[in-house]
């Protein structure tokens, strides 16, 4: 009788681990909302390619580990992912993380971003040269322009390196497919390329 009921404990058990699971996979993968990037790219037109720039913006207001940083737009792949400042387990699942004590984005520097490979990053993969990548706050708008995607080592720190003109970098883990701990990590590496300041309060 009692490892009948001991057997049934742990079914039980793993139903709930696995319905919890997946019950957090389900909410991770809808923070991703849609975002009309056909619209966006006949709005752009020739004459607005931009060149890179030297330098970016100071926050008004540094957010805290858990706030919202707003939102990472992705034109190319129809996508608007909230932005949160932080990037442990607690914040990615809300979005996408900041990188601590990296530049905010559309700050002079190095910004880092993260997210899950099987959620909110799960298309970063078709990502190409020249597309955009929007970040949206408070304190503006800020348009990056992908210069250079790449695999490589989970154990990597160049990757996260201080810079000294406005970068943002998005950091998954890779290989996509791959379930487990993943080896390596996919690299987008972007440059900012237009500033649009928030209204002044």
């Amino acid at each position: 009788m009692f490892w009948r009921i001991f057997g049934a404990l742990l079914i039980t058990g793993g139903l709930f681990t696995a319905g919890y699971s997946g019950y957090h996979w389900w909410a991770e993968a809808n923070l991703v909302k849609t975002y009309d990037g056909q619209a966006y790219a006949k709005a752009i037109k020739k004459k607005d390619a931009l060149k890179p720039l030297d330098k970016g913006i100071e926050y008004k207001r540094k957010p805290k580990p858990g706030d919202s940083l707003g939102s990472l737009i992705v034109p190319k792949l129809n996508a608007r992912i909230p932005l949160v400042e932080g990037h442990h387990s607690p914040q990615l699942a809300k979005g996408v993380g900041h990188y601590l004590d990296t530049a905010f984005p559309g700050e002079t520097g190095h910004s880092v971003l993260a997210g899950h490979r099987e959620t909110t990053f799960k298309q970063i993969g078709e990502i190409k040269k020249g597309d955009h990548l929007i970040v949206t706050n408070a304190e503006g708008t800020f348009t990056y322009s992908v210069r250079n995607m790449w695999i490589t080592k989970a154990e990597d720190r160049t990757v996260i390196v201080p810079k000294e003109k406005p970068i943002l970098t998005l950091i998954t883990c890779y290989p996509f497919d791959m379930i487990g701990s993943a080896p390596e990590r996919y690299i987008v590496e972007a440059e900012l390329i237009k500033i649009e300041e928030g209204k002044k309060k």
